[in-house]
């Protein structure tokens, strides 16, 4: 794993996108392109096969589609883009404030 610091900024900049997506609705595209980023840096941060990596997979879903490419927003299911996002951002909020622990 990366400094403290290093990850820290880095999931705050993810954190700090959530309330642009949600005023686009959120959009699925704008979800899955957020959702793909987000991997990304906990694999750069964490690893491929971390604990904070795959718990994010968990929250969002793992393939494409689960991911929020072409979901439609269903504000009411469980599953939809609301709150799939809801789940990532109180996932990442604590994720933060366990490395500020630490």
């Amino acid at each position: 794993m990366v400094a403290p610091k290093i990850a820290i900024g880095k999931l705050k900049k993810q954190l700090g996108m959530v309330p642009w997506l949600r005023g686009r609705g959120p959009l699925s595209y704008h979800y899955g392109q957020w959702v793909d980023a987000t991997y990304h840096v906990l694999v750069t941060l964490f690893g491929e096969g971390s604990e904070e990596a795959r718990g994010f997979l968990e929250i969002v879903g793992i393939g494409a589609e689960e991911r929020g490419w072409g979901v439609p927003i269903s504000p009411n299911h469980p599953w939809g883009l609301h709150a799939r996002l809801d789940r990532a951002e109180a996932y990442l909020s604590a994720l933060v404030k366990r490395l500020e622990k630490a």
